[in-house]
């Protein structure tokens, strides 16, 4: 006869991987009904510990919406490192920030041999839901937060980069803060529709929705109430900050600051200003959440809300790498700091950024 393995038995009780093996692992976090449940699939199994663990095969696969920007390629170069110094391989997937594409990577998991996989999505959907094979296989989701119950999420402090970025901006008595925010679905495109999503069981599993929430926090400590036409719906490439840009001129709000979601869209808006005579830092500052080496070489240098990317993947792999020896695995929220440079400055008396025709 086969030996039973602990992915039979998560496959017996329909619970994943990492919830069976805190079960055995007499872990009291596990809710006490849910942890009968496996015992008793453990048992109608004959499961043995010990020599019944599945045979590994040495290799992890990572899925990511993209590698074409430097935020998911430190991730990858973490995961990687950390998977190395543990005698793991790596299969890198990307979806295209598709969902099509995305199913097909779960799709392959089914039958490529793999021990677990990193995954960060485009959205807050819970694959296992919707691909059963993934119950049994350990998994970790990178990025994101509170996307599949009972297993670890490795994420940045993005409520305290949306807070300390703009609580910096007020105390450099900007006022008028724009917010740009970004999706890879094309379902928010205004703000009565992101709002909807915001108050939804979604909230956590989104960066933009933790960075608008420290955003809020901070204008409300100052007596601030948000101001909808300074939420702003951009992409995360230079064409979209470009356009973003656009747009907010074109609204009738003064605006003397903007948060921008990275900084490929960042040196797009500094662009925008550039060929509108609007001065940075002078009439506008801008902070971006996200910069690699463009943000330092662009002119001005921008201030942004350091992430360790890098970090992050690589945290993701050593959590994986305990489910997958049977050990609990935890979530891990990676610090955010303030790298403060030349786009951003006090206010001077006169900032109304729109040029003079426009005014």
């Amino acid at each position: 006869m086969e030996k039973v393995t602990i992915r039979d038995v998560a496959g017996r009780a329909g619970v994943s991987l990492s919830t069976v093996s805190r079960v055995l692992n007499r872990n009291q976090s596990v809710d006490p009904v849910l942890a009968e449940r496996v015992l008793s699939a453990a048992r109608e199994l004959g499961y043995r510990s010990g020599p019944a663990a599945p045979e590994r095969t040495g290799r992890i696969a990572l899925i990511l919406p993209t590698l074409e920007n430097s935020y998911n390629s430190s991730i990858a170069a973490g995961v990687i490192d950390a998977a190395q110094s543990r005698g793991l391989s790596v299969l890198v997937m990307h979806t295209g920030a598709r969902r099509q594409q995305e199913d097909e990577c779960f799709r392959s998991l089914s039958l490529s041999a793999v021990d677990g996989v990193v995954f960060s999505g485009i959205d807050e959907r819970n694959p296992q839901e919707v691909f059963p094979h993934l119950r049994t296989l350990p998994m970790v989701i990178a990025v994101r937060r509170s996307v599949v119950p009972g297993i670890p999420h490795i994420y940045s402090d993005n409520l305290n980069a949306g807070y300390i970025a703009a609580k910096y901006l007020l105390r450099l008595r900007r006022r008028k803060i724009a917010l740009l925010l970004n999706f890879w679905t094309d379902d928010i495109h205004d703000y009565d529709s992101f709002l909807r999503r915001y108050h939804s069981p979604a909230q956590g599993a989104c960066t933009a929705f933790d960075r608008y929430t420290g955003y809020c926090r901070a204008l409300a400590e100052e007596g601030l109430s948000v101001d909808p036409d300074l939420i702003m719906f951009s992409g995360f490439s230079h064409e979209s900050g470009y356009a973003s840009a656009q747009e907010l001129l074109a609204r009738p709000r003064e605006f003397d600051a903007v948060l921008v979601s990275n900084d490929r869209c960042a040196t797009g808006v500094l662009r925008l200003f550039h060929e509108q005579g609007i001065q940075v830092p002078g009439q506008v500052s801008i902070i971006c959440f996200n910069g690699g080496l463009m943000s330092s070489v662009v002119s001005p240098a921008l201030t942004m809300v350091e992430q360790q990317n890098y970090q992050l993947g690589y945290q993701a792999a050593l959590q994986l790498n305990e489910l997958i020896h049977g050990h609990p695995a935890h979530d891990v929220k990676i610090d955010v700091k303030l790298v403060i440079r030349g786009s951003t400055s006090l206010a001077s008396p006169a900032a109304d950024p729109r040029p003079a025709e426009g005014r």
